[in-house]
């Protein structure tokens, strides 16, 4: 799944698909949602998400599994299809840069007519009902400081977390622990995902824009709210960490990290989780 601000065809995109199909000898799809660029600002992720579902379910070659890379904030997406979608099973799911504990800031945005929309869009109160429902990165939006409007309010990211208390759903747990593999890779110098260790799920203390915790030290780990202490245990996480910025990463750190997940469907991949970092046969929507 591509992220924000891109879409599938996109002069970024479309080369890493061919690299992953050359490489990895294996067909890949890239689903695109909407219109691309300006759905995947202004569409929520949830509607963006069920739009995805629908179209995987109608693809008859995925119908025994797939695998799954998701760009950005495209891994909202990509988990949304494997927690929420009644579909056909995600076998490896390899994240890169994916914002999975929630943003503390709004995303950055460069120039053109969109930006000063999104400008005017991060002014205003990002849990209100109107923003939540017109401004994508709002869904994952999470901060530090004012937990109790986000577990409130924020529509997408504590559904997706499994975050509220009495609220929990074990069947999105039982989804996320069936994946073989689970590959979240972070990049050592992100200045898009904040705090750039969300891509492993770590982030701020609740009340605190203090010292980021490691994923194993969150309540979401400890508690295993989705299941990621489960996968954890069972050596199917790998926490990759890669030099370089947002989504830049090197053909070399693509075939050690991300071709073996595309070649394999069942056995976990034994490997090496210190280095650097698509979908077999599907790629969601980055912020």
């Amino acid at each position: 799944m591509a992220g924000i601000n891109d879409k599938c065809t996109s002069q970024e995109v479309q080369p890493y698909l061919n690299t992953l199909r050359e490489l990895s000898g294996v067909r890949g799809y890239c689903i695109e949602v909407g219109n691309g660029v300006w759905d995947s600002w202004f569409m929520p992720i949830d509607k963006q998400a069920k739009i995805v579902c629908r179209k995987v379910k109608k693809m008859r070659i995925l119908k025994k599994g797939y695998n799954l890379v998701g760009l950005s904030q495209g891994n909202m997406i990509a988990r949304g299809l494997i927690e929420f979608c009644k579909g056909p099973p995600v076998k490896n799911y390899i994240s890169l840069a994916g914002p999975h504990a929630g943003v503390a800031l709004g995303p950055l945005c460069k120039f053109g007519e969109i930006c000063q929309i999104v400008d005017n869009l991060i002014q205003e109160n990002v849990y209100s009902d109107y923003i939540q429902g017109h401004f994508a990165p709002s869904g994952y939006l999470k901060i530090p400081d004012d937990v109790f409007t986000y577990l409130r309010s924020c529509k997408y990211l504590p559904k997706l977390n499994n975050e509220r208390p009495g609220k929990r759903k074990s069947m999105y747990k039982k989804r996320f622990t069936s994946l073989d593999n689970l590959v979240l890779i972070m990049f050592d110098h992100d200045e898009v995902i904040v705090p750039r260790e969300s891509s492993w799920f770590g982030f701020h203390p609740d009340g605190s824009i203090g010292p980021v915790l490691p994923p194993q030290k969150t309540k979401l780990y400890k508690e295993d709210w989705i299941g990621l202490r489960t996968l954890d245990k069972k050596g199917k996480v790998k926490f990759i960490r890669v030099e370089g910025f947002h989504l830049k990463i090197s053909i070399e750190d693509t075939k050690k990290y991300v071709v073996p997940y595309l070649e394999v469907y069942s056995a976990p991949v034994k490997q090496n989780n210190s280095g650097s970092t698509y979908n077999h046969n599907v790629s969601p929507n980055s912020p």
